[in-house]
């Protein structure tokens, strides 16, 4: 399960914070969630879902070898 959380937005440090699935920039609140046993940020829980059932299997062993 995962938690919304906001991002300190600043002059110094912009838009830092993108989602792990789509790249999306992601300002204000953001879906943190653990995956692949890392945390992992989101746009939104949905898009956590589908990196879980769609993008790990597909993709996942590829960024273990790396």
């Amino acid at each position: 399960m995962g938690e919304w959380r906001e991002s300190e937005i600043g002059y110094l440090e912009p838009y830092r914070v993108v989602c792990e699935l789509c790249g999306q920039l992601v300002p204000g609140r953001y879906w943190l969630q653990t995956a692949a046993g890392a945390p992992r940020v989101f746009c939104n829980p949905d898009h956590a879902a589908k990196y879980e059932s769609y993008w790990l299997p597909r993709h996942g062993h590829k960024e273990a070898l790396r």
